[in-house]
C-alpha cells in the first residue's frame, strides 16, 4: 500500500517531507539497507515512512528494517516488502548501509532513575548491532543534551550548556547526555562515521509528540479561550517534525561525516512574549493570551544557533508563523488545511485581477478565432477546485505554436490601457523564453525578478507556446537536452551566474558557450530550437520548451485536440478535453492536495503593490 494511502493529511506531510528537494541525489540511496531504532514508537514509524514513501515516489529499492516488537501500524508496513520488524540478533547478524536511532527524541520521560537504566541499555543493545554497519550512523537528539543556558546566550553545536548530575537534575537532560556520549564512544571504538541531528522544542499538527506549553496555548488559541503564561526573558528554539525527517535526508550523503548539527525551524528562537505576539497578529479574534510576570524563568528548552546547517545547504523549510497556524487550524477544523494572509492578506484581491486579466485575453482570442487553453496550476486549480488553486498566484496560459505567434502579433493594438505584453523583443531588460502579459502601475517582484528593477515587474500571467517535437524517443531526448543547453546559457548570463547542473564536462562547455555568444544571439538560437519541428509532417507530440514543465519530457499532440469550458467566478474558459490525461502526465494523482505545509503561493514576493487594483472586482 502507498503510504500516502495510509495517512492523514498532517502524517502524511510528515512522511513525505524527504521528498521534492530540488537536484538532491536519490540515487544514491537506491538499494540501500536501513535500520531504525528509537524509544518513541511515533518517531521510529514516522522516520520508516518518510523512507518507505522515497520507494513509493523514486522507486529506490530501500529496505528499512525496525527494531523492535512494532505495533498495528508497523504490522500493516510490513505487508510490503521494503520494510519488516526486526530482532536485535538479526540486525547485528545483517549487514546494512545505515543505522539510524531516533533516541529519546519525540519522547517525554517521567524522570526515574529506572527509566533511564532501561534506556540506556535498549541503546546499547541497538547501538552494538552497527558494527554491521556499511556507511553511517545518524542519532537524532534534542535541545535537552545543552541543559539550561543563561539568558541571551544562543549555543552552537560544539559548545556546552548545564547539565547538573545531581539528586535534583533533570533526568531527561542527563539521558540525552548519556545515549550521545555513548553514541560517539561507540562509533570511535569501531570507527564508524556518525552524523547527529538536534532538534528544538519538537512541534507537529496532530503528532504523538512529548506535551509542552505550546500544547495548552494553541487549544486555547483554537477555542479561543483565555490563557496566562509567564513572560519569559529567556529564549527558546522550535522545530517542526518536517525538519527533523528533512535533515535526516541531508545526513546520508550530504553533512560532513563525524558532525553535530541543530535542527531548528526558521526564524523560530523567541520568547513566550514573542510567540504570544506572533499569534496574535495572526489570530487576533481568537488569541487571549496573558503575559504573567516571573521572577525566575520556567525551562522550556533552549535557543540553539542553526547556522551550521543551514551553511551545509540544508535550509529550513518552515516560519515560525507557518508552524503556528498548521497547529492552530489542526485544532480548529477537520477541513483541508490552508494558510490564512497569503501576500499580506491580498490573496482574494490577486485572484480577482487575475480573471480580470483571463477575460480580456479571452475576449481577444475569441475576436481573432485564436485557440487556447488554460495551463499548468491554473488548468488544476480549474479541476480540482473548481476555481483557482487556493494558494496560487499566478495564472498561465498554453497555446499551440500556430496560436501562439498570432496572439503575438496582434496582442499589443488589442490590450486596454494599463496591460502591457512583456517579450525579450518589447522589453530589452526581459530574457524569459515565454510571453507575460504585465499589469502597469503595480508592483509583483520576487527576491529573483527584483535584481532587473528596469523591467516591467507589475502583476503578470504567463503565456506558454507548446512546439511539434520529434516522433522518436531519441529524438525527443535530443530537443529536450539543447533546449535545456540554451535555456541555462540565457538564464545564467542574465544572472551573472555560472552554469553548474553537477556534470562537470556538460557544466564546462556550456560555460564556455555562455561566454563566447551574447545574450540575443543565445536567444535567436534558442527560438530555432523550440520550432525546429514546426513543420514536421504528421507530428504526434509536443513539448513545453518555454517552461518548467519541459521536465516531464514530451506529451501526445491529441491531448491538445479539443477544448471543453469551465467556470471560473462564474464566467467559461477553456480546457483540454483530455484534460484528465493532460493532468496526470503533469502531475500524477492530480487530485491529491500536496502536503500540507507545502500549501505556498508560487512565489516569494518581496515587493507587492496593487496600487488602484486593491480593491478590484469582477463582475460575475
Amino acid at each position: 500500500m502507498n503510504i500516502s494511502e495510509m495517512l492523514g493529511e498532517y502524517e502524511r506531510d510528515y512522511a513525505l517531507a524527504m521528498l521534492g528537494v530540488e537536484d538532491f541525489p536519490y540515487q544514491k540511496l537506491s538499494g540501500k539497507t536501513i535500520v531504525v531504532d528509537g524509544e518513541s514508537e511515533y518517531m521510529k514509524l514516522t522516520v520508516c515512512m518518510s523512507l518507505l514513501a522515497l520507494n513509493d515516489k523514486e522507486k529506490l529499492s530501500i529496505k528499512v528494517l525496525m527494531l523492535g516488537n512494532g505495533n498495528e501500524l508497523s504490522e500493516k508496513l510490513a505487508e510490503r516488502n521494503d520494510f519488516s520488524l526486526c530482532s536485535y540478533e538479526q540486525a547485528a547478524a545483517t549487514e546494512y548501509n545505515f543505522f539510524i536511532s531516533t533516541g529519546i527524541c519525540g519522547l517525554e520521560l517521567n524522570g526515574t532513575s529506572a527509566e533511564y537504566c532501561r534506556i540506556t541499555n535498549n541503546f546499547a543493545r541497538a547501538i552494538s548491532t552497527a558494527k554491521s554497519c556499511l556507511e553511517r550512523c545518524i542519532l537524532l537528539s534534542d535541545y535537552r543534551v545543552y541543559g539550561e543556558l543563561e539568558r541571551g546566550l544562543v549555543i552552537s553545536e560544539n559548545e556546552a550548556g548545564f547539565v547538573p548530575f545531581s539528586n535534583n537534575g533533570d533526568m531527561s537532560q542527563t539521558t540525552a547526555v548519556s545515549i550521545e556520549t555513548y553514541f560517539s564512544a561507540y562509533a570511535k571504538q569501531f570507527n564508524l562515521p556518525t552524523i547527529i541531528l538536534r532538534s528544538g522544542i519538537l512541534l507537529g499538527a496532530k503528532a504523538e509528540l512529548p506535551q509542552n506549553f505550546t500544547d495548552e496555548l494553541f487549544s486555547a488559541v483554537a477555542e479561543g479561550k483565555q490563557i496566562s503564561l509567564p513572560n519569559t526573558r529567556k529564549k527558546y528554539s522550535f522545530t517542526y517534525l518536517n525538519e527533523v525527517i528533512h535533515a535526516l535526508l541531508y545526513a546520508f550523503y550530504e553533512f560532513k561525516e563525524n558532525s553535530v548539527f541543530n535542527v531548528i525551524s526558521r526564524n523560530a528562537t523567541v520568547s513566550v512574549g514573542m510567540l504570544a505576539s506572533m499569534i496574535y497578529d495572526i489570530y487576533p479574534e481568537f488569541a487571549k493570551i496573558e503575559l504573567a510576570a516571573c521572577e525566575d524563568d520556567p525551562y522550556y528548552g533552549t535557543a540553539m544557533n542553526n547556522a551550521m546547517i543551514v551553511n551545509s545547504n540544508c535550509e529550513p523549510l518552515l516560519e515560525l508563523s507557518e508552524i503556528i497556524q498548521l497547529c492552530v487550524k489542526s485544532r480548529q477544523t477537520e477541513e483541508p488545511f490552508g494558510y490564512d494572509a497569503s501576500h499580506e492578506g491580498k490573496m482574494v484581491n490577486i485572484q480577482n485581477v487575475l480573471v480580470g486579466y483571463l477575460l480580456e485575453f479571452d475576449r481577444i482570442c475569441r475576436k481573432h478565432n485564436i485557440k487556447y487553453f488554460l495551463g499548468g496550476g491554473t488548468l488544476l486549480g480549474a479541476v480540482r477546485h473548481e476555481g483557482f488553486i487556493p494558494w496560487d498566484d499566478d495564472a498561465d496560459i498554453m497555446m499551440l505554436r500556430e496560436d501562439y505567434d498570432k496572439f503575438l502579433e496582434i496582442a499589443q493594438s488589442e490590450l486596454p490601457e494599463g496591460l502591457t505584453l512583456q517579450t525579450s523583443k518589447t522589453d530589452k531588460y526581459c530574457h524569459y523564453p515565454f510571453a507575460k502579459i504585465r499589469l502597469d502601475d503595480t508592483m509583483f517582484a520576487t527576491k529573483y525578478s527584483k535584481t532587473h528593477g528596469k523591467m516591467n515587474n507589475g502583476m503578470a500571467f504567463d503565456i506558454f507556446a507548446h512546439d511539434n517535437t520529434a516522433n522518436s524517443a531519441l529524438g525527443q531526448k535530443l530537443h529536450l537536452q539543447f533546449t535545456l543547453l540554451i535555456r541555462a546559457m540565457i538564464f545564467n548570463k542574465w544572472n551573472h551566474r555560472k552554469i553548474n547542473n553537477k556534470k562537470k564536462v556538460q557544466s564546462f562547455v556550456a560555460n564556455i558557450l555562455k561566454a563566447i555568444f551574447p545574450i540575443r544571439v543565445s536567444q535567436w538560437i534558442q527560438y530555432r530550437i523550440f520550432k525546429i519541428f514546426k513543420h514536421k509532417k504528421n507530428a504526434k507530440y509536443l513539448y513545453d520548451g518555454m517552461g518548467r514543465n519541459v521536465y516531464h519530457g514530451a506529451f501526445p499532440k491529441s491531448y491538445l485536440d479539443e477544448v471543453i469550458y469551465v467556470k471560473i467566478h462564474g464566467h467559461d474558459f477553456p480546457i483540454p478535453k483530455e484534460y484528465d490525461k493532460y493532468l496526470t502526465y503533469l502531475y500524477g494523482d492530480y487530485m491529491k492536495l500536496p502536503p500540507a505545509s507545502q500549501r505556498q503561493t508560487s512565489h516569494s514576493i518581496v515587493q507587492l503593490d496593487m496600487s488602484e487594483y486593491s480593491k478590484f472586482e469582477v463582475n460575475k
